[in-house]
């Protein structure tokens, strides 16, 4: 492999890898499964970088644990679940139509697959709490 290709690919890796670790950040504060897509940006940089292995455990982790957390709270599942549908009916709505500002197919698909990913955080995370309940997985 030539040294022009290892650094375009030690380069797309890091700004992907950072942009995706950025993203779970903000989705600490904002809507969304952040400590998923910090796993997530922390998996893209682990394949070039050292340091993002070592806290890839640590917040797969952290993720687990919160995801069983929120999994046991039927309250908190039923309400993430509303939400992520509505999400999901928001996007389509700016997919339809043109008179709300920032409406499109763009935006509302984005919008929709945004609720799609935390629809199936959450029927995942559900799924596994269970499967360990039953004792089927450790």
């Amino acid at each position: 492999m030539s040294t022009s290709w290892r650094f375009l690919r030690r380069l797309a890796i890091s700004v992907v890898g950072l942009i995706v670790l950025l993203v779970g950040v903000v989705m600490l504060v904002a809507p969304g499964p952040g400590f998923l897509v910090i796993a997530l940006g922390l998996l893209i940089l682990s394949v070039e970088y050292e340091w993002a292995r070592r806290h890839l455990d640590r917040a797969k982790s952290h993720a687990r644990t919160l995801a069983d957390r929120a999994a046991a709270n039927r309250l908190s599942t039923a309400l993430s679940t509303l939400f992520a549908l509505g999400i999901i009916g928001l996007g389509g709505v700016l997919a339809l139509t043109e008179f709300l500002p920032a409406s499109g197919i763009a935006t509302g698909a984005s919008v929709a697959f945004g609720g799609v990913v935390a629809l199936s955080t959450i029927v995942y995370s559900v799924l596994q709490r269970r499967k360990r309940l039953t004792g089927e997985i450790d």
